[in-house]
């Protein structure tokens, strides 16, 4: 959506009977963000009905007059809890437009560099092992935190560049960061001595928003955190690329996985290019995650976004099939609630529709596996349907999300996805 074209802001200006000025002014913002291919916003109260968002809701956010994320954490996979932070709807509502109509521009994606595989459409994990099959050796590194250490003032540059107008910009990256709660012994955090992090303007100099001293950061579980964080990683990207264009590399980076592979090398020349790539990990102001990066030899087993790349085409890893098919086991062996009585879990539906969506997962990657899998799940839970039909009425009663359930029942048991896996 990247707006009505220049001559319908023409006609309304001058039907409006705007100053000369004035109008110049507006067009000269249009054929700015025209020509970079990117909707057309003049203003916070524009975005607002654009958006079919309250204006007043968005000053508030802009303000940061409270906190408009509900956070809770979620276990890690290697171990630790991730914080997600969930935008209150309002403030969802206009992120998913942000992230659909100007991060997802034409305008914004040819900004993207093309190292960076995660988010953006048409990317898939699949297509980011893919890059790496085959290879000999391999350089993994993870970026800590990656998220929490992109700051607003970042966001605001990538909207500028964008060439949004400059208070627009920043009310764009006020509703894209949220603010981290103060350290309860009252001291800076260690990020805080760097550039991003301070608040260069002095009080007395604020602008129609007031004094705000502590810089937002980019919250994990936005609409708008992904895309943003691919646009300010870019000169990242670039220095990275360069490193491994110097040792006949490959390079690409997933959210915060970076991988760079060689078809051929040495273990002193990839402890060479660690070395390099960890450095400019640091000069963007980012931190390498050590434990999660690692050099890898001819012989290990090779893992890129959860996909195992050392064969002529990538696979998913075994452990992966071997949980899918115990679950299969023990659900045509015991009975579904057994099985969940086992898992000690209370929430059968939402266990099946986490499974199915696993298998669906691995049919993207591996289609035999995936049709054979879903046919053993319909055979293993035939004696179960009255069981579902009862719960998914249950749930329908509640409210409790249940056109996603009568998804699953038609998934598992027929009608419009299942052809799609055969």
């Amino acid at each position: 959506m990247l707006g009505p074209p220049l001559h319908s802001f023409e006609r309304q200006l001058a039907q409006r009977g705007y100053s000369a000025e004035y109008a110049a002014r507006v067009l000269e913002i249009a054929r700015a963000l025209h020509a970079k291919g990117v909707p057309t916003v003049f203003s916070l109260m524009h975005l607002a009905r654009l958006s079919r968002t309250r204006w007043s809701d968005l000053r508030d956010v802009v303000q940061r007059k409270r906190e408009f994320y509900s956070t809770f954490t979620i276990a890690k996979r290697s171990g630790g809890s991730r914080l997600i932070c969930a935008p209150h709807s309002n403030l969802r509502r206009v992120q998913s437009w942000i992230h659909k109509n100007i991060l997802c521009s034409p305008g914004a994606q040819a900004l993207l560099h093309p190292a960076a595989s995660a988010y953006k459409p048409e990317a898939s994990i699949l297509k980011n092992a893919n890059a790496h099959v085959g290879a000999a050796w391999m350089v993994k590194l993870d970026i800590k935190d990656f998220f929490e250490s992109i700051s607003e003032r970042q966001v605001y540059y990538a909207f500028r560049q964008l060439a949004y107008p400059a208070l627009l910009s920043f009310e764009l990256a006020r509703l894209c960061t949220r603010c981290i709660p103060p350290r309860r012994d009252g001291l800076p955090r260690a990020r805080e001595h760097l550039a991003r992090w301070v608040n260069w303007v002095e009080e007395r100099e604020a602008g129609p928003y007031g004094f705000e001293a502590q810089v937002g950061h980019l919250p994990q579980g936005a609409p708008t955190s992904a895309m943003l964080a691919n646009l300010v990683a870019r000169d990242l990207d670039v220095c990275i690329e360069a490193v491994a264009k110097e040792y006949g590399a490959t390079y690409t980076r997933y959210a915060d996985d970076m991988v760079l592979s060689f078809t051929e090398g040495s273990k002193e020349t990839c402890a060479s290019a660690f070395v390099k790539v960890a450095a400019i990990v640091r000069r963007h102001g980012f931190r390498v995650n050590r434990r999660k990066s690692r050099v890898i030899g001819p012989g290990g087993r090779k893992v890129v976004t959860g996909l195992v790349v050392n064969d002529l085409k990538a696979r998913l890893p075994k452990l992966v099939k071997r949980e899918i098919e115990t679950a299969i086991y023990h659900i045509g062996k015991h009975g579904l609630l057994s099985h969940m009585e086992r898992r000690k879990s209370k929430r059968p539906l939402g266990y099946l529709n986490h499974l199915v969506g696993k298998i669906l997962y691995c049919h993207s990657i591996e289609p035999a596996f995936g049709s054979k899998a879903m046919g053993e799940l319909r055979v293993a839970l035939a004696k179960n349907r009255e069981l579902l039909e009862v719960a998914i009425a249950f749930d329908a009663a509640g409210n409790t999300e249940p056109k996603r359930f009568h998804s699953l029942y038609r998934i598992i048991f027929g009608h419009t996805e299942v052809a799609r896996l055969e």
